[in-house]
């Protein structure tokens, strides 16, 4: 059991770090995109309302490209209201946009996230900037399940499917202008 928690970790940890940076992650590099024409500041984003207390911190950084919007989101898992639960399924979503010419076209999730660590979930939005009347408004959400744990502490899963209770977070709103393409 050791053996296999300590597999588990490792497999975790690499996934993390495979996802964290824009060249890293298989799903991004296979889109062709090129370099970057600038990146944002990262940007805390708030809870919209009130939410849940399990809900983890999120910084998004966007990265335009000449047809592209990439959307990072670093998540931290520090709830103290999880009690050390690793979190899974994490992603982050543009549920609408005020725009025709930028839309969803992508998300690569997070699949675990430990307790006290941080990972990033990505959004790819296809964007035709000159077909934007200057602002688009991106309506976020962010998706995760807190797995079920056992009276042992162990998380419970059913044929190899996490079992727990997902939760899905509105975000404040993401604002694009049709210069940052430029």
């Amino acid at each position: 059991r050791a053996k296999y928690l300590s597999l588990k970790l490792k497999l975790t940890d690499a996934q993390i770090k495979a996802q964290s940076t824009l060249q890293g992650v298989p799903q991004l590099r296979a889109l062709k995109l090129g370099d970057p024409l600038h990146s944002g500041k990262p940007t805390k984003l708030r809870p919209s309302h009130s939410s849940s207390s399990t809900i983890p911190e999120v910084t998004v950084i966007k990265h335009f490209f000449p047809r592209h919007l990439v959307i990072q989101a670093r998540i931290v898992n520090s709830a103290a209201s999880l009690e050390g639960r690793t979190l899974s399924d994490i992603a982050f979503i543009v549920a609408e946009s005020s725009e025709e010419a930028i839309q969803p076209a992508l998300q690569v999730p997070l699949r675990a996230l430990p307790c006290q660590s941080s990972g990033s979930a990505w959004c790819v939005l296809s964007a035709n900037p000159q077909r934007m009347d200057g602002i688009a408004i991106l309506t976020c959400e962010l998706r995760y399940v807190v797995p079920t744990m056992d009276s042992a502490g162990v998380t419970v899963n059913f044929g190899g499917a996490i079992n727990g209770r997902s939760y899905v977070e509105e975000l404040q709103d993401i604002e694009v202008h049709a210069a940052h393409f430029a």
